[in-house]
């Protein structure tokens, strides 16, 4: 049992270190594909298309090359911070054959290839049997020239910033905030200093975990998702993601009524990331779906050799997943069945 234990963690950190790479490589190809190909070369001195960015006049001139690096380098520090927090990456990876297999979700950037993958097999399955039973979920109309493309490139990479900001960190952020501040209000016996307030401001947006630890409350690194994350928190990940899922159909752009599934499960998964991970989890979530599958995609257009690669990691993704949700779902039997079964033996 100990070697088959042995033998599953190995394999499964291949393919953790593989996908790892293809993140790392998709985003030197966004540099690639932006600054290194005659359309990109075009396309990055332009103006920026305001209707792309905020739907008003941006009172100030900036290029689409410089948003698309101000996004890259926001994704470039959620890397960074992934490879830190909670646990560092490489201590995860040292210590995995001597740690229960729980402990690899210690840190975001071992869990988020399992995690990313059985949510992508699971949205594909969901769209799949909704499209069998005749509920459409639409889709942004398909470029037709290689602006658009790149136009349509620049959207998806700064959607997982603006919108991880607007339905996940601010809400969920402040909501956390308010909670703890009266916390540790209640708590007279325990006062805090102008630095510490400041810091429980920033780790509420950026940290949560991390500020829950401020305020000694209970958290999901101690406590786990279940005992970590509050009622109230709980609340707010079901109305953040009911909005952001309604407000796919709503935007006009050629999604509809189909895409409110799997938005939703999309942006509650995002929020419990983000509530135990830090404000990288979601947004290199949402990076995943948005910028890392267009950017092979778009790279098959000037590098051949990329074609090849997207198959691979869809194949990798896919069968991922899809493992990952058999296993979730036996675990959760198991969870399940077994006080029925003791219940039973005591009666």
């Amino acid at each position: 049992m100990n070697r088959v234990r042995q033998l599953a963690i190995v394999t499964l950190s291949i393919v953790v270190f593989l996908l790892v790479a293809s993140y790392f490589l998709a985003m030197l190809l966004g540099l690639a594909l932006f600054f290194l190909t005659p359309t990109g070369l075009d396309f990055s001195p332009r103006p920026v298309q305001l209707y792309l960015v905020f739907g008003f006049d941006v009172p100030f001139a900036l290029k689409t090359g410089q948003l698309f690096l101000i996004l890259w380098s926001i994704f470039g520090l959620c890397f960074l911070s992934a490879w830190r927090l909670r646990e560092s990456f490489h201590n995860v990876v040292r210590k995995a054959l001597s740690r229960p297999l729980s402990t690899i979700f210690n840190n975001w950037l071992f869990a988020m290839p399992i995690i990313a993958s059985m949510l992508f097999a699971a949205v594909f399955q969901i769209m799949s049997l909704q499209e069998l039973f005749g509920v459409p979920t639409g889709s942004i109309p398909e470029p037709q020239t290689p602006t658009q493309y790149f136009n349509l490139y620049l959207s998806l990479s700064y959607a997982p910033v603006i919108e991880e900001a607007g339905f996940r960190i601010i809400p969920i952020g402040a909501f956390l905030l308010a909670y703890l501040f009266l916390i540790q209000s209640e708590r007279r016996s325990s006062t805090m200093s102008s630095w510490q307030r400041f810091k429980l401001f920033l780790s509420s947006f950026l940290y949560p975990d991390g500020a829950k630890r401020m305020v000694g409350v209970k958290n999901v690194a101690v406590n786990g998702i279940r005992n970590g994350i509050t009622r109230g928190e709980w609340i707010m990940l079901l109305v953040t993601s009911i909005t952001f899922g309604v407000a796919h159909p709503l935007s006009g752009i050629g999604w509809e009524v189909g895409k409110i599934t799997s938005t939703f499960l999309q942006g509650f998964v995002f929020g419990v990331v983000y509530l135990a991970y830090g404000f990288q989890a979601p947004i290199l979530m949402h990076w995943f779906f948005n910028y890392y599958f267009y950017t092979y995609a778009l790279s098959t257009l000037y590098y051949a050799n990329t074609f090849g690669i997207l198959i691979w990691i869809e194949t990798i993704t896919l069968t991922l997943g899809r493992l990952g949700l058999i296993m979730f779902t036996i675990l959760g039997l198991k969870k399940i069945l077994t006080p029925l079964e003791k219940s039973e033996a005591g009666a």
